[in-house]
């Protein structure tokens, strides 16, 4: 197993570190001696590690350590998050979500099935391409998310944090290549935090209001309303908790 320490196992971001994680042999033999075979510098620790230098200094590790103790708690907020923030993204007529929260996403009935709770990762985009709007607007748009949706390239934090490749990442490919990459000009990738969703929907709607209502006419208003906004928020939150407590283990497997 290869995983990123620094995504949301930390939680804050602080820590740039990732962990291999594999069979005692292969990970680590004492010096000079073998193993079923396997050389003592076969092993990961001798090969990559020592020689390479690959060592997390203790800092981070005491931030990943830490980080450990809030994980299930931030997972479980930001996962609910990412259902209510899809939901009502994917309840705009002009704008396209693909999360596999949504119904109409090709993954929603594979994710119902394998994700705990019925619960996305929090990490989506979205798509306004059939709106028309233009790239000045768009930009106008983007840059008007931020602060309370910061613009980083990385995920996995406690705020949510989004991206636009057309503009960043793949900003150097030409309309024919980001057109075979699924990728449009007005793709906006969502990593969610485990903030009020509430906020962020409000935020998100203002700057819609201000940016793109003079480019689109009415764009804001096709919202969902507040009220909405407030019952989405509401069931999301009783439904997904509720299935965490009907699935914890019984008080008697711990006391017998």
């Amino acid at each position: 197993v290869i995983h990123s320490y620094t995504k949301d196992l930390t939680g804050s971001g602080n820590a740039t570190a990732g962990v291999v994680i594999g069979r005692n042999r292969d990970m680590f033999i004492p010096k000079g001696e073998t193993f079923e075979g396997k050389n003592w510098d076969e092993t990961l620790f001798w090969d990559a590690y020592y020689i390479k230098g690959a060592f997390l200094d203790s800092d981070k590790a005491f931030e990943v350590i830490s980080g450990m103790k809030t994980l299930e708690l931030r997972m479980l907020r930001k996962c609910i998050n990412t259902r209510i923030l899809a939901e009502f993204l994917d309840r705009h007529p002009l704008i396209d979500v693909r999360c596999s929260a949504v119904e109409t996403d090709p993954n929603h009935g594979l994710a119902r099935e394998l994700l705990a709770y019925g619960l996305p990762a929090p990490l989506f985009t979205i798509s306004m391409e059939q709106a028309g709007i233009s790239r000045e607007a768009f930009i106008r748009f983007f840059d008007s998310l931020s602060p309370m949706f910061n613009h980083q390239v990385s995920l996995g934090q406690s705020n949510t944090t989004i991206l636009c490749p057309a503009l960043t990442s793949h900003s150097e490919l030409d309309a024919a290549s980001l057109d075979q990459a699924g990728i449009h000009a007005t793709t906006i990738r969502i990593a969610v935090g485990d903030e009020n969703p509430r906020e962020l929907i409000g935020h998100f709607v203002c700057a819609a209001r201000l940016a793109l209502d003079g480019d689109v006419p009415g764009f804001s208003d096709m919202f969902p309303s507040a009220e909405e906004v407030d019952e989405l928020s509401r069931s999301e939150y009783l439904l997904a908790h509720r299935r965490v407590i009907d699935s914890a283990e019984p008080a008697s497997s711990f006391m017998t």
